[in-house]
């Protein structure tokens, strides 16, 4: 498995409220990605940057999806994502009390 760790940065001025439609329109995206198994987006409203981490079966997966979607992000933001790739060692579940070792 990959963790893939992007950074991004917001339109300046931004509400919550407003980045959260902005999302909630790219939710079918997620979706539709057979080898995304979860994803998280944090914002920090005050910093102007979002952060979102995915977790994914495989590299290739990853490396497919960034290519498509990183000239989406710098057309949306005007900023350049900083996107990185790491080998997933252990993901901890305490929702569902399991431990997988990849």
């Amino acid at each position: 498995m990959i963790t893939a760790i992007v950074r991004f940065k917001l339109r300046p001025g931004i509400t919550r409220e407003q980045a959260r439609a902005d999302i909630e329109h790219t939710i079918p995206l997620y979706q539709a990605q057979a080898a995304l198994v979860r994803k998280q987006i944090s914002l920090d409203l005050e910093k102007g940057e979002g952060l979102s981490v995915y977790l994914w079966r495989d590299r290739a997966a990853a490396e497919a999806f960034y290519a498509m979607a990183r000239p989406v992000l710098r057309q949306q933001t005007g900023a350049e994502p900083e996107i990185s790739l790491h080998e997933t060692v252990v993901v901890v579940d305490n929702e569902r009390g399991e431990v997988s070792w990849t």
